[in-house]
């Protein structure tokens, strides 16, 4: 099925609901009836009254608020039930109070008073992050939890709307990202301290949606470049996820376009709970919103189907000791066939695959003393496919057989020991059992002049199985120079069995305090990523690993909080440069960004580069509070090249330019309105041209002419994202409604070319002429969803 199809159908389906569910959605008056308001101050213990300080409630049935210039805030449409009202500020301790609210007393006033944060050197965050919904010392906050919620963000996946952030790209189709000119494989993916693989739904169609539930998580940090020596083995970023704190008990159950879920979470007297389960209906709206078959046109089959389970239980062990076991599932199925009629004959595709992703792990922290706290996980984890495709078609025949299993035993520590005021140690280890198998054949016949042009394989064939260790060691120190300058020095050993290597990297992070609220970051070090057994690119005719890549991040910023006219403003400005040696070989597609089977494109090539760099500057400013307004924008400069033959060629994913704004309306408790706008410069292209041959009977042909490679561009991209909510209070629950729109102003942006034998031509002049046939990402595309959390 294409794309256009997978997504732009279910189009039909969402416009029958606004147009007749919105309406249905009414509260009765009754359920209105009993509703009352919180109000009060947060002030410090010194009773100073905090601006923008975060009041919320647990259970969360109303959205945060911030307080104003006097501490005052108002959570109105509060209904009867008992809360603990929860405030908090950087730089101070979470403050909460409990209160009641009833039909006999719908109000309350209430007095929040926080105590400052003692600034510990544990605390103070000395590696420059994008954090999301997390507030401590010098920490770098782009966006709240709730915030990246009411983000519009298609299909209900949080993780898409991290693009927003400056550094980050990342094409209409898919939750997948690139961070500062680097790949996808370069990322590393975190959970609640385990690193997770592949970790996407719908991967026949380039991996459309993350399997991770955005309603269980509670704080994001994206670390852009320059991490600390706790994360290996990725050398472009770090996306480190972590999962909610369960308060009192709270279920929720919400359908939307494309998902139905249901989440329950809640704690008891030695310990808490959750669980959350959703399942993708993709493949029941594409049989509602289905065409009727014809002469030219059949589809049948069950189509992409999904879900995924994510669960944790954690144990008080007393005091000093917790315990918490954890579980994340995923399933992926795709059942298709599809036959309609092309110019020249009859296509017909059929596609029969399953992909799973499941782990399981444990993990126990262990305060020692009063300075030490020491962490442990033991982890199984196994992904999965089997993916069976085929195609018949005037330009191309391809049968694919790819079957694949990777089986991974994790173990780690982590210990951090403070020692006296001025050192802050953290070391640790990890140890990795990876066993991979694979079953690939692909037998591809390509009638197509492009093809011949860049020399495409016609068979692909292996079968395999590898099995690889990988240790590491890390030990730093965070070091309170001075009163007002902090470094933390440290770095890691690996070891990989499969490839034989050793590896050590050092790293160094500076914090500096400017005065005047200013702060200057600095970072260097070196990065090594190893070719994992499960990364092997078989269906490119890859059969043997290469050593690891080794990156080097240079990394100089300057930031600064500060408050003026009753808001919080926020601004980050940033430098880096990324130095990529022994880089690792990569094939790619020239022409089209979105290929179903990319192996069976006729523009695939080998890309070994010598060495890359990635390098630019970055702009992030903010504002909260003071009103019903909030809003933030960022801008990036930027060049990623690939050094080939002694020439620097553009990344597939290069944008010298970057904006994206973001605005906030909250006229109501009630209402959220939210807003994405979003501009790159074009991506990279190669130039085609056509020049006249002679056929096989000596007639005039139009040969086709490949240009310097990815030496002119697209037309710059943007787009609008629009999200609006409304919140019903109920009887001890709250009923939510949204509508998201993806692209409101259709903007038709290029996604590139697609280019075969029909595109090249002789005019009735004799010319050879080139004519391409464009290909774009994704118009106009709502999505909606209800939800009601009790």
């Amino acid at each position: 099925m294409k794309m256009s199809s997978l997504i732009r159908q279910p189009i039909l389906v969402a416009t029958v609901f606004l147009v007749t569910g919105w309406p249905a959605a009414a509260v009765s008056e009754d359920a209105k009836r009993y509703l009352g308001q919180i109000e009060g101050r947060v002030v410090t213990t010194d009773d100073v009254p905090l601006l923008g300080a975060e009041v919320g409630l647990d259970p969360r049935v109303i959205k945060t608020v911030s307080t104003d210039s006097d501490g005052s805030f108002v959570l109105r449409g509060v209904p009867e039930g008992s809360y603990r009202v929860i405030a908090a500020a950087p730089g101070f301790v979470v403050g909460e109070v409990s209160t009641e609210v009833s039909r006999d007393s719908p109000s309350a006033e209430l007095l929040i008073r926080l105590q400052a944060a003692e600034v510990t050197l544990d605390s103070i965050d000395v590696v420059g992050s994008y954090s999301i919904g997390r507030d401590a010392p010098a920490r770098s906050s782009a966006l709240s939890a709730e915030e990246l919620r009411e983000m519009p963000h298609f299909g209900d996946d949080v993780v898409r709307a991290i693009t927003a952030l400056p550094g980050v790209t990342s094409n209409d189709a898919s939750a997948e990202f690139n961070v500062r000119g680097g790949l996808t494989r370069e990322v590393r993916y975190e959970i609640d301290g385990l690193e997770i693989f592949e970790p996407y739904h719908l991967k026949d169609y380039q991996n459309i949606f993350s399997i991770i539930d955005p309603e269980m998580l509670g704080g994001v940090d994206l670390f852009t470049g320059g991490f600390p020596v706790e994360y290996g083995d990725r050398s472009a970023a770090v996306l480190d996820l972590e999962t909610f704190t369960p308060g009192d008990r709270t279920s929720q159950v919400g359908i939307s376009l494309l998902n139905a879920w249901g989440s329950t979470s809640g704690r008891w007297e030695g310990g808490s709970y959750f669980a959350s389960a959703r399942r993708g209906w993709l493949d029941i709206v594409l049989d509602i919103a289905g065409e009727e078959e014809s002469e030219d046109e059949i589809r049948r089959g069950s189509g992409p189907a999904y879900w995924d389970v994510l669960s944790k239980v954690s144990f008080d062990l007393g005091p000093k000791q917790e315990l918490t076991v954890q579980a994340l599932l995923s399933s992926d199925s795709n059942d298709e066939f599809e036959r309609e009629r092309e110019d020249g004959g009859f296509e017909e595709e059929s596609t029969d695959s399953s992909y799973g992703n499941d782990y399981l792990w444990t993990r126990h922290i262990a305060l020692l003393g009063q300075s030490g706290v020491l962490e442990s996980m033991l982890s199984i984890g196994q992904v999965d496919r089997d993916r069976r495709t085929q195609e018949e078609s005037p330009s191309r025949d391809f049968e694919i057989r790819d079957v694949r299993n990777l089986d991974v035993l994790q173990g780690r520590q982590d210990l951090s020991w403070q020692l006296g005021d001025a050192h802050f140690l953290k070391s640790g280890w990890e140890a990795r059992r990876y066993e991979a198998e694979y079953d690939y054949f692909n037998e591809l016949a390509l009638i197509d002049v492009v093809a011949s042009a860049f020399g495409v394989e016609p068979i692909t064939s292996f079968t395999g199985s590898f099995e690889s260790d990988h240790f590491g060691l890390y030990l730093a120190d965070r070091w309170q120079v001075t009163p007002r300058f902090v470094i933390e020095a440290g770095a890691r050993w690996d070891r990989h069995s499969l490839t034989d290597e050793d590896h050590v990297s050092p790293r160094i992070n500076g914090l500096l305090d400017l005065g005047g609220g200013w702060r200057g970051r600095f970072a260097w070090g070196h990065f090594h990523q190893s070719q994992r057994p499960n990364e092997l690119q078989v269906e490119d005719g890859e059969t043997t690993f290469f050593g690891a890549e080794r990156a080097e991040h240079r990394i100089l910023g300057l930031e600064r909080t500060f408050r003026a006219r009753a808001a919080s403003w926020d601004v980050r400005l940033e430098a880096y440069q990324r130095v990529i040696e022994d880089v690792r070989p990569r094939y790619e597609n020239v022409f089209q960004t979105f290929v179903l089977n990319p192996e069976t494109a006729n523009d695939r090539i080998l890309i070994a580069p010598d060495a890359a760099e990635a390098r630019g500057a970055e702009l992030f400013l903010g504002r909260r509070g003071g009103g019903t307004l909030d809003w933030w924008a960022n801008y990036a400069w930027s060049e990623a090249t690939d050094d080939l033959d002694g020439r620097d060629v553009l990344r597939a994913n290069d944008q010298t330019h970057a904006m994206n704004l973001g605005v906030s309306w909250r006229p109501t408790p009630r209402w959220s309105f939210n807003g994405v706008w979003m501009y790159h410069t074009g991506w990279p292209t190669t130039p085609v041209t056509a020049t006249l041959g002679s056929g096989p009977d000596g007639e005039p042909i139009a040969v086709p002419v490949v240009g310097e490679l990815r030496s002119v561009r697209l037309d710059d991209y943007h787009r609008l994202d629009v999200r609006a909510s409304r919140r019903f209070a109920l009887k001890r629950s709250v009923l939510e409604l949204f509508i998201d729109v993806q692209n409101l102003y259709n903007r038709r942006n290029d996604a590139g070319f697609e280019v075969d034998g029909g595109n090249f031509l002789v005019d009735e002049q004799g010319n050879a002429v080139y004519r391409p046939t464009p290909e774009e990402w994704l118009g106009l595309l709502p999505s909606f969803g209800i939800s009601w959390t009790f």
